[in-house]
């Protein structure tokens, strides 16, 4: 692929990335939280380690986001969260956007990404640390801040060619992935230790615990994807 054609194939990804995203943000902001009861968000603060004394207590306001988002794709009453509760509800046309938006919501998952190359004004290549996969995560912020070699605890949104990141990122250094890796993946994983494909709940489980060290570190008082001096990992990390 010659300069040119990348550069025209990554203008072409980037328009389609505004639009999927404009529509992500309104899902999230304006529609999906309808869909959240008052016990959603008692038992996610609880999860996540942000209640106290049965008030949610945030550091800073991009918890607001974390919270939000765990509580929208990992809390299920009657084994649906409020993603596929407002497919069922919204039955968008399979040509629309709107239901390339809500399929990719319902295939997202959490996970930590290990950025691999920094593509300014697109966004990143990076590692999935749980799967043998590579991601090109269009995002124009993280083409700007982002560094080769950081590590990004955040939610996967899989569309054609490209993947979004959710909108609640959370950096990870050094210290925090040592944890995840020694401390709470071995309780996800089989006797040799090697990661387990986890059910549903076994998924929010280990996101929430991984979210939990990731804000104990003070995590979310810097999503701005700096330079954590962590080495390349080589995924998927076991």
């Amino acid at each position: 692929m010659t300069r040119d054609s990348a550069k025209a194939e990554y203008s072409q990804l980037v328009d389609r990335y505004k639009g999927l995203r404009n529509i992500t943000r309104r899902l999230h902001n304006d529609v999906l939280p309808r869909y959240l009861s008052k016990k959603a968000f008692d038992v996610c603060g609880r999860k996540l380690g942000i209640m106290r004394d049965n008030t949610l207590v945030f550091a800073s306001m991009d918890q607001t986001a974390v919270l939000m988002d765990y509580c929208i794709y990992d809390y299920r009453e009657g084994g649906c969260n409020a993603v596929s509760r407002y497919i069922v509800d919204s039955q968008p046309d399979a040509a629309s956007d709107e239901y390339a938006v809500a399929r990719a919501m319902s295939e997202s998952f959490h996970t930590l990404v290990q950025v691999v190359e920094v593509l300014h004004g697109v966004g990143v290549r990076a590692n999935d640390l749980f799967g043998d996969r590579q991601f090109l995560i269009v995002d124009m912020g993280l083409g700007k801040t982002a560094v080769q070699g950081a590590v990004i605890a955040t939610r996967i949104l899989p569309f054609e060619g490209f993947v979004i990141a959710s909108g609640a990122p959370l950096p990870v250094d050094a210290e925090t992935l040592s944890e995840i890796r020694d401390s709470i993946l071995p309780q996800f994983g089989t006797e040799d230790g090697q990661y387990l494909n986890v059910d549903m709940q076994q998924k929010a489980n280990l996101t929430a615990a991984i979210i939990r060290v990731c804000l104990r570190s003070k995590a979310s008082s810097g999503v701005e994807y700096q330079d954590v001096g962590i080495e390349p990992v080589a995924p998927p990390l076991r």
